[in-house]
């Protein structure tokens, strides 16, 4: 019997891809740490209703730092800080953007100002050369000039 070489590359990815699946799970055949982690945002998980707790035969330093500092009067704190800060950002970032419109707008009133100027001047600029040109163009077709006639 002739074994060919695709038949070889299947037998090869199965045996590979059944050792990576034996891979993730441990001994008891549960989930890895970085596994479970990833199925339980697949899932969306929610937190805990209950904050964690430590074992009976923790210390009483250990008890007092969960109590007093994670979850505690200083978590307390540092959320009420952080949540303050965040509200202190918002607050600037909003006026920071009021502050840019208020800029934007001057400026585009500035300019549309500097571009009516602009055209009057041009306007009368060329009123001028219009007249200009008329009285050019009176004179050089023969009619009498002032000078000319005599009464």
């Amino acid at each position: 019997m002739k074994v060919s070489t695709a038949s070889c590359v299947i037998a090869f990815m199965f045996v590979a891809g059944s050792s990576g699946l034996a891979a993730a799970t441990d001994t008891n055949g549960s989930q890895s740490g970085k596994a479970a982690a990833h199925a339980a945002l697949a899932d969306q998980a929610d937190l805990p209703a209950t904050a964690p707790q430590l074992p009976v035969q923790a210390s009483d330093r250990a008890h007092d730092a969960l109590a007093n500092t994670a979850f505690g009067k200083k978590g307390q704190a540092a959320s009420q800080a952080h949540s303050e800060a965040e509200r202190h950002a918002n607050r600037a970032a909003l006026d920071a953007h009021a502050a840019a419109a208020d800029r934007a707008a001057q400026g585009s009133a500035a300019a549309a100002a500097r571009s009516a100027n602009a055209d009057a001047r041009a306007a009368a600029g060329q009123a001028r050369a219009n007249s200009a040109k008329a009285a050019a163009a009176g004179r050089r077709s023969g009619s009498p000039s002032a000078a000319a006639v005599r009464p």
